[in-house]
């Protein structure tokens, strides 16, 4: 390694990463792929570190400082050895698989299995990349089993490499290379090499000498190599019954040698068993004053940490296969040099078939594995790759495709489910009702990561279903009743393109009572009312001309429109008086939700406590608490009352009311007149009536008003109680009849009741 500077790089290589003295060595390509252990500080290609004598994979250091999450494939070029080794960093590996949960950490189960998705589609075109442009593929075992679930994948890639095999061949028709190796798109039947880091044998070749006090005779076979000859046995008739091997290795995806070893189990512990001792020993060496005379090199962190796990590294790594001590190092050399002298012919059957294999040199190999890189991973894809792709996602995501499979089987059972018992026509509240118990049915039954897009299906069918001719109409009546008609348009509201294809016609909930004219003196049926128009305007002036229409009445103030722009105005809540008796301190009557019975007897209640307290009573004619909010009354005194005198109501002395200035006639004011609607504004329409049914004397105060109409105990007029100041010098004592003259005087009687 010291040619170069030990450093690794990343897809896709620049261009001056190798040395132009080396451009022209042929070169071995070795790859690392599969899975990492559960460990913190160690990645699985960290095992060529000490066939390298070199600090090259690293773990968590290395993957902070680099950056390798950026680059999903390691490279490094041993130009001593003239071999390239290729380390896939993907989420199979735990330092990565743990910064990917941290940005997850706030994500929804959703987000994680799309995640997932991506990686494992990334993961799969990163191993056909590698499978395309290597010589021997090392697939790394965290445990001491083969993973089964490789076969699967193994299949979908050779069925995705014979797809885009056309457009491997296209990429490397321009490079100086054999036809057959452009033809097949590679430039052999890679080996695969199995390499497990944990092994269920337990051995320490020194244990047996401290107990026994001599070094015991090697067995012709070890136990070691017993299980990794039965693991090979048991992994090439896994690999042959799925078809991933054949006989003639160019038709397979890859091939496992014949007559060599193609499983490496490791024996001794790879890491350090107890933490603290661990950095105790390494702050000792590290501190310890080395000898100025001595030539002896400083051992490298990384092989400091692999020699403190109980078996010292010059055994571990260079031991002799005849003592039954086994070598890494060993096992993949005699792979790289066949590679490197002659070749790889592992065909078998009777009739063979010469093997196609091919070495590069340097230059011409990293030209093309950055095209076929660039070709796989470019952000444009070219039309024709696309499609296998595709292709690869589909077969992939085979849990997405179950879960489609199921939900697509499940949605007609829960649309049965909320079309189950409809009526006619129903609104929003139920059709919720019955799509939560859709929803229920379909969660009972459907499984995996296509829930999420199946529910929503679910909630747009029944939307439509409902949208189509089931709605019903959502208003409410002042009385709390819905709309009984089909969804529809009324008269009043204006055409747009949501509504022009509802049908015209005004709101009913079926529903009658009974009320009066507003002489009291005939009834009939009087539909619910929807506003407070129909309620305590329209109904009236229909029985106005069957019976009261001639009657002698006052006619209310109503809002007089200046110009075609007009509007409602925005009313504020009432600041209330902290002076104010509790008991009128109660909410004002509203016109959105009060009807026209609830408005009077609550209008007439307030009016009648004010006077009986001694207060200027409100309502809709006078000013209260000395503001007016429309005109007075015609035809009363014009009295003006003595401004040095206390304002009171007498009969000598009559109410007067003024209004303060002159009403909108831009604004109107929403709903009805109340005690407490703001100065100024007047209602479109008179929600009270006021007509006289004749003089004073055919009201008898022990029967009320003999006319139908009235609620039972109602048909009283409600007692005033006016509190007035007598003076000497204008009322008469008791008895006193004439005047100065002795005449009696007219008009001393009092007026009022």
């Amino acid at each position: 390694m010291s040619a170069v500077e030990a450093t690794t790089n990343s897809f896709p290589v620049k261009h001056d990463f190798v040395p132009s003295q080396f451009k022209d060595n042929k070169v071995c390509v070795v790859s690392i792929i599969g899975k990492s252990q559960y460990k913190t500080a160690t990645s699985k290609a960290s095992l060529f570190n000490p066939i390298l004598d070199a600090d090259i994979f690293k773990g968590v250091e290395g993957y902070l400082e680099d950056s390798i999450n950026q680059g999903d494939i390691e490279c490094y070029y041993d130009i001593d050895s003239n071999v390239v080794y290729l380390h896939l960093t993907s989420i199979l590996d735990s330092y990565r698989l743990t910064s990917v949960c941290q940005r997850l950490k706030d994500a929804s189960v959703k987000d994680f299995q799309t995640l997932w998705q991506q990686e494992d589609c990334h993961n799969a075109k990163c191993l056909l990349f590698m499978f395309q442009v290597s010589h021997i593929l090392v697939i790394s075992h965290p445990g001491s089993s083969f993973d089964v679930t490789y076969v699967i994948l193994f299949r979908i890639l050779d069925s995705i490499r014979m797809k885009v095999q056309k457009c491997v061949t296209e990429q490397l028709l321009d490079l100086p290379i054999s036809k057959d190796w452009k033809y097949n798109g590679r430039p052999c039947s890679p080996r695969v090499l199995f390499v497990f880091e944990t092994s269920t044998i337990e051995y320490d070749p020194e244990e047996l000498v401290e107990n026994t006090g001599y070094k015991a005779r090697p067995q012709r076979i070890h136990p070691i190599k017993r299980l990794q000859h039965c693991m090979e046995d048991q992994i090439y008739k896994i690999l042959r019954k799925s078809r991933v091997i054949t006989n003639i290795s160019n038709n397979s995806l890859f091939a496992v040698p014949a007559n060599q070893e193609f499983v490496f189990i490791h024996v001794y512990q790879n890491e350090a068993a107890d933490p603290v001792s661990f950095f105790l020993q390494q702050i000792r060496e590290n501190t310890l004053q080395h000898d100025a005379d001595s030539d002896l090199p400083r051992k490298s962190y990384q092989s400091n940490r692999r020699g403190q796990g109980g078996i010292d590294r010059s055994r571990s790594q260079g031991l002799s296969r005849n003592g039954g001590e086994f070598s890494f190092k060993e096992f993949i050399w005699q792979h790289i040099d066949m590679a490197l002298t002659k070749g790889f012919d592992d065909n078998v059957g009777r009739h063979p078939v010469t093997a196609t294999f091919e070495l590069a040199t340097s230059e011409t190999w990293f030209t093309l594995a950055n095209k076929l890189y660039l070709m796989l991973f470019s952000e444009k894809l070219d039309p024709k790759l696309q499609p296998h792709c595709n292709t690869l996602r589909s077969l992939l995501e085979t849990d997405l495709r179950f879960s489609e499979n199921r939900c697509n089987k499940v949605l007609p059972v829960a649309e049965s489910s909320y079309q189950e018992n409809l009526p006619t026509h129903y609104v929003t509240n139920y059709h919720l009702s019955k799509l939560a118990q859709a929803k229920k049915v379909f969660s009972q039954f459907a499984r995996g990561p296509a829930c999420d897009k199946y529910m929503k299906q679910l909630e747009d069918s029944c939307e439509r279903f409902w949208k189509n001719g089931r709605q019903l109409c959502e208003e409410i009546s002042l009385t709390g009743n819905h709309c009984v008609n089909p969804l529809h348009k009324t008269e009043d509201e204006i055409d747009t393109e949501s509504n022009s294809h509802l049908p015209l016609m005004p709101h009913s909930s079926q529903l009658k009572m009974k009320a009066a004219c507003n002489c009291g003196k005939k009834q009939a049926d009087k539909e619910d009312p929807f506003n407070h128009k129909a309620a305590n305007y329209d109904f009236y002036v229909k029985l106005e001309e069957m019976c009261c229409g001639k009657l002698e009445r006052y006619e209310f103030p109503v809002f007089q429109a200046s110009s075609t722009d007009i509007r409602a105005a925005l009313l504020t809540p009432p600041v209330r008086s902290k002076a104010q008796p509790p008991k009128l301190q109660k909410e004002s009557v509203s016109s959105a939700g009060k009807g026209e019975v609830a408005g009077v007897t609550q209008g007439m209640a307030s009016l009648s406590l004010a006077l009986s307290l001694g207060q200027s009573g409100g309502s809709d004619l006078f000013a209260h608490g000395g503001q007016s909010n429309c005109s007075p009354l015609p035809d009363q005194d014009d009295a003006t009352p003595n401004p040095d005198q206390p304002e009171a109501h007498s009969p000598s002395s009559p109410l007067s009311p003024t209004p303060l200035r002159q009403h909108s006639t831009t604004e109107y004011l929403p709903g009805m007149i109340h005690t407490e609607s703001p100065v100024g504004l007047l209602p479109k329409f008179p929600s009270w009536s006021l007509v006289c049914l004749g003089k004073s004397s055919l009201y008898n105060h022990t029967q009320g008003l003999d006319l139908p109409g009235f609620l039972s105990g109602s048909n009283f007029l409600l007692p005033w109680d006016i509190t007035v100041q007598a003076e000497r010098d204008k009322w008469p004592t008791v008895g006193e009849t004439t005047g100065k003259k002795g005449k009696q005087k007219k008009g001393t009687r009092g007026k009022g009741n």
